[in-house]
């Protein structure tokens, strides 16, 4: 009995973290925003059930141990792929916060603006590849 209540409560913790994730996404408008500048807006429905496809085959894979023979590339292109997803909800979450000109307003910021936008991502490359790659980061 205590191991079933124990699995509802893993579960329901589950699907409201999920649910409150999916939310922020939409809440922030990525979706619609990167389709309207890429000229694919009638894929928005795909490009919403492939993002819940993702959760769910990143969720799963905390769980179950996947096995896919897809070679080093096509996984350097699934790790390119989470990665540009990543910045850009990062880039979305800072612009629907005001960041940015807040940000800019607080430093006296006039110029070089690019090339801070360029350390901040030279930055967070740096921070992942000591995470990965140096011993005691990631285990």
């Amino acid at each position: 009995m205590k191991d079933v209540i124990l699995a509802l409560l893993g579960f329901s913790s589950g699907v409201t973290v999920a649910a409150g994730t999916f939310a922020f996404i939409a809440a922030i408008g990525i979706v619609p925003r990167m389709a309207q500048r890429t000229h694919t807006s009638q894929w928005i429905r795909f490009y919403d059930d492939i993002i819940v496809l993702g959760g769910l085959f990143g969720t799963t894979t905390m769980y179950l141990k996947y096995n896919l023979p897809i070679g080093a590339f096509l996984s350097a292109l699934w790790g390119l792929a989470v990665g540009i997803f990543v910045g850009v909800l990062a880039m979305a979450l800072a612009e629907v916060l005001n960041v940015m000109p807040i940000l800019m307003r607080r430093g006296r910021l006039r110029k070089g603006i690019p090339f801070l936008v360029l350390a901040f991502a030279l930055g967070k490359t740096a921070g992942t590849l000591v995470y990965f790659f140096m011993p005691g980061f990631y285990e």
